[in-house]
């Protein structure tokens, strides 16, 4: 039997959805521009309408800043909103672009850093607004770096053999609901040490967390913060600290020596563990242990162990100045901390970070914490009950998200003078999650 089709050269739109998004995310326009400034005093568009233009491109899949492009077509239609094109979100990154700063190792060799303030106190006051982040509640704290890749003109080769830059990112979690926020980002050169310089990044981000009286409860981090200065400032600015030890050949040898060792199993894997009082770094630190954990090597013994010797065991080593807490829940509170890799996954693919749109270090960083922001903003969007009628939940990735919520066809209408958004679907929950008046 033949098909008939029919074209119909009306206004109809594929994702009808994104209007919502949009609505609920210019509620905090004030923030942004407040913040910031006002780009254009005329009919310029303003920070606020390139982060929306930013954040409807994500919503509809696009993936690239010249993404907006097509999706601007196709969305334009709503009365009153002001979509800029992907040359204007270029131009507002090189404007809030900060200069690099330079550190200079021992070995005199030079590193760039860029701290990008401004946006940082953005990031943190947008968290604030949408209650991501609540004055004066306590939170548990995450740091780490990450690669990306990048041949963007001022990328430095990365010890993983390819081109990009290590940024290194903090996330706050709510220790009730389990509810993450990223707070601070500062970009690097790619080849930087993740040691180098970390305690000043990561003193800037804590100060600009501690300003709407945001307390830490837990810091947890991994074996790149394994140093003097950096435990330093952990212990001073949170109630107990995790951190990832290092297995020296010293601390090898010790653990080598009888211990007190006892079989466990802790989220499916069997293991031995054990406690030891921590003497490292001149004995300074005389209310910290060691909780350690061991498990037998796969296979033939390696006889190139990088500590010199090799006993047929796998260590693994968290230094915390917690007493209370058994081996166990140590070990499974600080693998928990596996989970925040996903953010970083997140941002990759759901907000653009495979794709940096500037060539150098300082704009691309202005690109990583306005999608920073909008994924923030997202998250908080995701709490909305309305959106559990499309199944909908706290940890639906933007794909999903854009199949259900977003891909709704829409045309807009005129009638007793207000504009109406009409939705063409057989789902109620479209009309009662989407619905507004737009008039």
């Amino acid at each position: 039997m033949a098909t008939k089709v029919q074209i119909k050269n009306e206004k109809y739109m594929p994702w009808g959805g994104i209007y919502f998004v949009i609505r609920e995310f210019l509620r905090y326009a004030h923030v942004i521009d407040g913040h910031l400034g006002l780009r254009s005093q005329t009919v310029g568009y303003q920070y606020s309408e390139i982060c929306a233009a930013m954040l409807c491109n994500f919503g509809c899949g696009g993936d690239r800043t010249e993404d907006i492009n097509t999706i601007r077509e196709q969305v334009k239609y709503k009365p009153g909103l002001r979509l800029c094109s992907p040359d204007t979100v270029l131009r507002g990154l090189s404007e809030l672009a900060e200069d690099d700063i330079t550190y200079t190792s021992a070995k005199g060799v030079a590193y760039r850093f860029n701290m990008a303030g401004l946006l940082n106190g953005l990031l943190m006051k947008m968290a604030v607004a949408t209650g991501m982040v609540v004055r004066g509640r306590e939170y548990d704290f995450d740091y780490d770096n990450e690669y990306l890749a990048s041949e963007t003109y001022d990328a430095i080769q990365t010890y993983k053999g390819m081109r990009g830059y290590s940024p290194g990112c903090a996330v706050l979690t709510d220790p009730v609901s389990g509810q993450d926020c990223i707070v601070g980002i500062e970009n690097r050169d790619g080849n930087a040490a993740v040691k180098f310089h970390q305690e000043d990044t990561m003193e800037r981000i804590l100060l600009n967390v501690f300003e709407p009286g945001t307390r830490i409860r837990y810091a947890r981090v991994d074996c790149g913060s394994y140093c003097e200065k950096v435990i330093d400032l952990l212990l001073e600015h949170s109630r107990k600290i995790f951190v990832r030890a290092e297995m020296s050949p010293s601390l090898r040898s010790r653990l080598q020596e009888p211990q007190a060792w006892r079989k466990t199993e802790v989220n499916g894997q069997r293991m031995e563990v054990t406690s030891v009082a921590f003497d490292g770094f001149g004995g300074k630190y005389l209310n910290l242990r060691l909780v350690v954990q061991r498990r037998r090597k796969e296979g033939e013994l390696d006889l190139f162990d990088e500590c010199g010797q090799d006993d047929g065991y796998v260590y693994r080593a968290i230094l915390t100045n917690e007493k209370r807490m058994r081996e166990e829940e140590v070990i499974d509170f600080y693998n928990q901390r596996g989970a925040k890799e996903k953010v970083f996954d997140q941002m990759d693919n759901d907000f653009g970070w495979h794709y940096l749109p500037k060539s150098l270090l300082r704009e691309n960083t202005v690109f990583l914490l306005l999608t920073a922001m909008l994924r923030n903003f997202y998250r908080w969007l995701l709490q909305n009950e309305a959106l559990r009628a499309f199944g909908i939940y706290c940890t639906t990735r933007m794909k999903a998200f854009t199949a259900k919520v977003v891909t709704v066809v829409a045309k807009w209408t005129r009638g007793g003078r207000r504009d109406i958004l009409n939705l063409y679907t057989p789902r109620v929950a479209a009309y009662q999650a989407l619905y507004a008046d737009y008039g």
